[in-house]
C-alpha cells in the first residue's frame, strides 16, 4: 500500500510541480516579447481555469451519478452500473484527462533552443535595465 501510494503521490505532484515552472516561462517569453512582466494576469487566469476545472469535476460526477441511478447509498442496493460509474470516475475519465495533457505537453513550445534563447534575451533585457539604475 505504500508504494502504491508513493508512486500515486509522484504522479500527482509532478503538474503542481511543472505548472508554475511553465508558467514562469511563458512570462519570461512574454517579458521577452512585450518588454513589461505580467505576472498577475497570468496567475489570474490560471485561478480562473483551476476554478473552471473544479466546477467540470462536480459536473462530471454528478452527470455520471445520474446516469447510472446513484441517489443514495445503499450497500444492499448496489449495481453493475453504479459500480462501473465510480470505476469511470476513478479511471476513465482521469485517463481521458492524462492523454490530453500530453497532447498539451508535447505541443507546448518552449523547450531545448527555444528556450535557452528566450532565458538570454531576457538577461540582457534585465542587465541592460539594472545598467540605467
Amino acid at each position: 500500500g505504500i508504494i502504491f501510494f508513493a508512486l500515486t503521490g509522484i504522479g500527482l505532484s509532478g503538474p503542481i510541480f511543472l505548472i508554475d515552472l511553465i508558467l514562469s516561462d511563458i512570462i519570461d517569453e512574454d517579458e521577452v516579447n512585450t518588454g513589461t512582466r505580467r505576472e498577475a494576469g497570468y496567475y489570474g487566469i490560471k485561478a480562473f481555469f483551476y476554478k473552471f476545472s473544479t466546477i467540470f469535476v462536480f459536473l462530471t460526477i454528478s452527470l455520471v451519478f445520474t446516469s447510472v441511478g446513484w441517489t443514495v447509498y445503499e450497500p444492499d442496493k448496489v449495481t453493475p452500473e453504479v459500480i462501473f460509474g465510480l470505476q469511470a470516475l476513478m479511471a476513465i475519465f482521469p485517463a481521458i484527462a492524462l492523454g490530453i495533457s500530453y497532447i498539451f505537453i508535447y505541443k507546448y513550445p518552449l523547450h531545448s533552443e527555444k528556450l535557452i534563447e528566450v532565458k538570454e534575451k531576457l538577461r540582457k533585457i534585465h542587465d541592460e535595465k539594472r545598467s540605467k539604475l
